[in-house]
């Protein structure tokens, strides 16, 4: 590991006990397994991102496959309190190892793809201290978090995570880039969530009926998280909509 590397922190809720919003859609074995799948699309996609190593912070076994086993550190979580204790215990690794940057990334942004985390890392290069936030769609929350140093500010994912952060930068006089990539908004909490997910995932106007140059498509980025929900929700009078 060297100083021009990014770290790309993954806080890993215990999948038992995320995504309760979708309860009353998914049993609790279906919101596990989405878990599961969300964490290994996310890993695969992110290990392929060069000069960076991540850091998965968990009370989950995370099986890493083999490809991507140099890239990934899995750091123990010990008692489960929150997404900043998390991120701060992925801090310790990267003051160690003299990161230049860092990035905190949630398992639920489905429609990440690798180009628009290279557009921000890059965008960062240009400055020695910098936030970089990517809202979500209600800007309530923050779905990506680049700092750099990462100890330039502590991390506030909590109520309305978005303003906080937004305020600490401004109020520590750091330079700060909003970056309105529509996929990287689109977080899966909800069931509106998912039904928005789907539809931006090459859907048509017929329920949950893929055209044959969509279906292609689909096939080409292979995202199994999607292709769950797809398989769950196939039909859309189930979702009462």
């Amino acid at each position: 590991m060297n100083n021009t590397r990014t770290a790309i922190i993954i806080p890993i809720k215990r999948f038992d006990k995320s995504k309760t919003r979708l309860s009353g859609f998914l049993s609790q074995e279906q919101r596990a397994r989405l878990c599961h799948l969300m964490v290994n699309d996310l890993i695969e996609k992110m290990s392929e991102l060069e000069e960076s190593n991540l850091f998965l912070v968990t009370n989950e076994i995370i099986p890493i496959p083999e490809k991507s086993k140099e890239k990934v550190v899995v750091l123990f979580e010990g008692h489960s309190s929150g997404v900043n204790d998390a991120v701060k215990i992925a801090d310790c690794y990267i003051k160690k190892n003299k990161f230049d940057s860092s990035i905190v990334i949630p398992i639920d942004i489905p429609l990440l793809t690798l180009k628009e985390i290279k557009e921000i890392i890059s965008f960062a290069r240009d400055y020695k201290e910098i936030i970089s936030m990517v809202p979500s769609k209600r800007f309530d929350g923050t779905n990506i978090l680049l700092r750099k140093p990462h100890s330039i500010i502590d991390t506030s994912f909590d109520d309305n995570s978005f303003f906080n952060h937004f305020r600490k930068a401004l109020d520590n006089g750091v330079s700060l880039k909003i970056f309105y990539h529509e996929n990287l908004k689109v977080d899966i909490d909800t069931i509106d969530d998912v039904m928005l997910a789907l539809k931006k995932y090459h859907l048509d106007n017929s329920p949950f009926k893929m055209r044959d140059s969509e279906q292609k498509e689909v096939n080409k980025i292979e995202n199994k998280s999607i292709e769950y929900l797809l398989n769950i929700f196939q039909n859309r009078d189930e979702l009462g909509y």
